[in-house]
């Protein structure tokens, strides 16, 4: 068997993957076996190179990836197990992890995960200690020989090397520009921390598909992207259609089409199995590496799929675009439309895009987030006039508790009341734009959005706000143009040693996750 890293090397080799989503209870019973038996199939066929497990998808509590993985590892398929960061904290991932590599499974798709939605006796508290760049980061160290602390002080131990084949998600089909542009800046600082291939979520608007592999060359972005197919069915569609799964998009003129093909006597099924294997055909001829297909309930739904494939092989793609594009209505476009084929010009980028008015962010850019940057400006950046001034001032009173307490309870008090701030410690308010990820993002997402949003809103409903990094965005190009550098920077990973204590003190001391910068960029004695 050539590993899946070795398949994607092979250039003139199209891929081909099936989702299996893992069921909850026991692996005997009657529900797991029936994924089991479709596992079994699926191994069998010559036409698949790899199957792809999914982690609680959806949020919902589900039997490990790997003993589904496990049952069919000796078939000589290539197996993709997801992992996210929704359940467990950071030393559960690793500790999963070095179980993963003992048995094996090295190829990992690195996610955020979706928030709980479902749990014994309620909703579970989500973990989200790390997220998919903080978790990707630790993968990558993890391969290159991860370095500990020994039992002695002052000893260090290094690990075995991992060997893990890293694998991350982006979203094409997102509706605003500072949703989709977001997505792409995200996915730039996962392939720099160690992401070796990229599986888009999942849409139906091939435009948007097309755009995304010509963001990565003009950004001079050469790694494999698989291309993610899902069978729908009625029900699911309208699901999709409510934002009930996050991250998946049927427009509603979509939706509308799909509901009249419900009305005919086999109620959609050939309408959606002749889809996938437009979509198929099409990612295939727009240079897609692979494609990555889910909602397989039964194995003739696969074998129905690649069939129209093979019927659709010699057809001119260029004739599936109309009805493989279904765009919701004003939703963004990085690239300017090409008359002539339905897709991208690449030759030409959208002028809502470049030739923007600073007025129509002004909504953002507050009185409180003007006075943040100016104080920024004059005290906190390890270039500001007054940093070494509040540097020794820190100094001075560490060793001095009461007035070490004072300034603390000063710092609370202007903190909660401009920022709501949960006292982390670890403070990544300048990181984007004085908006706190800890009150105001459910997944504290410190390194760019999660895949959730739809329309700007957070995939937790409940909370009714806009996604913090949709804000920073059009704060930050209120200021800065079209220059996002919101995460031009290494991955944040918060130490929460640091809880409870001055985050300012933190800053001028290099304690915080951004100290590197003290040390390394200006040289701060």
């Amino acid at each position: 068997m050539n590993k899946l890293r070795e398949l994607f090397e092979k250039e003139d080799k199209f891929l081909t993957g099936v989702e299996l989503v893992n069921t909850r209870g026991i692996i005997q019973q009657k529900n797991s076996l029936k994924v089991l038996t479709l596992a079994e199939n699926l191994s069998n066929d010559d036409r698949i190179d790899w199957l792809s497990i999914t982690d609680s998808a959806g949020g919902n509590p589900t039997m490990s990836p790997d003993l589904l993985g496990g049952k069919i590892m000796g078939s000589g398929k290539n197996i993709i197990i997801h992992i996210s960061c929704k359940d467990l904290n950071r030393n559960g991932l690793e500790s999963l992890v070095w179980k993963y590599a003992s048995e094996q499974f090295d190829n990992l798709l690195v996610l955020s995960g979706d928030y709980p939605v479902n749990g014994y006796k309620g909703i579970a508290q989500p973990v989200f200690d790390l997220d998919s760049v903080g978790l990707l980061e630790m993968l990558n160290n993890m391969n290159q020989g991860l370095t500990i602390k020994g039992r002695k002080p002052g000893s260090f131990i290094e690990l075995d090397k991992t060997d893990f084949f890293l694998g991350c998600a982006v979203s094409p089909y997102k509706f605003s520009e500072a949703e989709q542009m977001m997505q792409y800046e995200k996915l730039k600082l996962k392939i720099k921390t160690g992401a070796k291939f990229i599986i888009s979520q999942l849409g139906y608007d091939i435009r948007k598909s097309h755009e995304l592999l010509n963001y990565l060359k003009d950004n001079k972005i050469d790694l494999p992207v698989i291309g993610y197919i899902y069978l729908l069915s009625a029900g699911v569609a309208n699901i999709f259609n409510k934002n009930l799964i996050p991250g998946c998009v049927v427009s509603d003129e979509f939706l509308e089409k799909i509901k009249k093909e419900k009305k005919s006597k086999d109620k959609g099924k050939n309408f959606f199995i002749d889809f996938a294997a437009k979509q198929f055909v099409a990612l295939k001829a727009m240079g897609y590496k692979g494609a990555y297909i889910g909602g397989i309930h039964n194995y003739e739904d696969f074998k129905a799929i690649m069939n129209k494939v093979k019927e659709y092989e010699s057809a001119d793609w260029l004739d599936f675009v109309k009805e493989l594009t279904n765009p919701q209505p004003k939703e963004f476009y990085y690239y300017s439309l090409d008359k002539n084929t339905g897709l991208s010009d690449t030759n030409k980028i959208n002028h809502q895009y470049s030739n923007f008015k600073k007025s129509s962010f002004s909504k953002y850019v507050t009185l409180s987030y003007r006075f943040s940057r100016i104080i920024h400006a004059l005290f906190f950046g390890y270039d500001a006039p007054f940093f070494k001034t509040c540097k020794s001032y820190y100094r001075f009173i560490e060793k001095r508790n009461i007035l070490s307490k004072l300034s603390y309870c000063n710092e609370r008090f202007w903190k909660t009341i401009f920022f709501r701030c949960k006292e982390c410690g670890d403070c990544s308010l300048p990181d984007i734009t004085y908006l706190c990820p800890v009150s105001q993002c459910e997944k504290n997402q410190r390194n760019g959005p999660c895949g959730g949003s739809s329309k700007n809103m957070c995939e937790v409903t409940k909370t009714g706000r806009e996604c913090i990094w949709v804000r920073a965005y059009y704060r930050n190009k209120y200021f800065n143009g079209n220059k996002n550098n919101l995460l031009n920077k290494r991955p944040v990973i918060i130490n929460y040693d640091l809880k409870n204590t001055s985050s300012w003190a933190n800053t001028f001391l290099l304690k915080d996750h951004n100290a590197y910068k003290g040390k390394d960029i200006t040289k701060i004695p």
